[in-house]
């Protein structure tokens, strides 16, 4: 039996509770391309999919994996988007509701679940949210508390937050690269410490409160009244 889920796209109701939590979320990677096709709905790619290509997904049936024709966007919400924003807006918009819909899926069974299913919704959201730092811009800042939320979410399932971390560390705690860090030091956008004044050798240190801000608004300082208070509520 198949039912839709929260993007429109129907999934499998399976039978053991692993298929079910795993099937949902397998095949679910950033999308990069998309075209409207005349009356019908928005067909899209994931990442590593080629639009010469037409987009397909699996399904169960009797217990054997099938691949199906991938179904259309046909809500008129993501089509409005397409047409009056354009094919970049509405890759956007997909994007925003998988990772909106992986974040719910990840918090509603994150005490259920079995810990491999977590890691697997775990493993999706990051791909989102790093595909989201590649496309940074202001307007993005909603769905940066969710995943500022997930992050701490994530470290205090393994252990207590830290105030102070190395820069390995903080891409770490970020789930970035140490060369991105770097990158958004030497432009003025995160604070940083050193324990020394030897720059090229002594050891950077970064507050966690700063990483926050970071995450949430892609910069740690020259912060206004109203986005220090939205930061402090992620302060433990």
């Amino acid at each position: 039996m198949y039912a839709a889920n929260k993007l429109g796209v129907p999934i499998a109701e399976p039978e053991d509770y692993m298929s079910k939590y795993e099937f949902k979320v397998k095949e679910l990677a950033p999308v990069t391309h998309a075209y409207l096709i005349k009356d019908q709905g928005v067909a899209f790619w994931y990442d590593g999919e080629t639009p010469e290509e037409d987009p397909s997904q699996m399904k169960i049936e009797a217990g054997v994996v099938e691949e199906f024709p991938r179904p259309l966007l046909r809500d008129s919400k993501t089509i409005r988007m397409y047409m009056d924003g354009g094919r970049e807006n509405c890759i956007r918009h997909i994007n925003t509701r998988i990772a909106t819909y992986l974040l719910d899926e990840y918090e509603r069974n994150m005490e259920s679940a079995p810990d491999t299913v977590i890691e697997l919704y775990a493993k999706k959201i990051d791909l989102f949210y790093h595909w989201f730092w590649m496309q940074r811009r202001k307007s993005y800042e909603k769905i940066f508390e969710r995943f500022l939320r997930h992050v701490k979410s994530r470290r205090k399932r393994s252990e207590k937050l830290a105030t102070w971390y190395t820069l390995k560390e903080a891409a770490e705690y970020a789930r970035t690269g140490v060369t991105k860090l770097r990158e958004l030091i030497d432009e003025g956008k995160l604070k940083s410490y050193r324990l020394d004044d030897a720059k090229s050798k002594s050891t950077i240190l970064i507050n966690r409160k700063d990483l926050d801000a970071m995450i949430l608004f892609d910069r740690s300082s020259g912060l206004t009244k109203r986005q220090q208070e939205r930061l402090s509520s992620y302060t433990d």
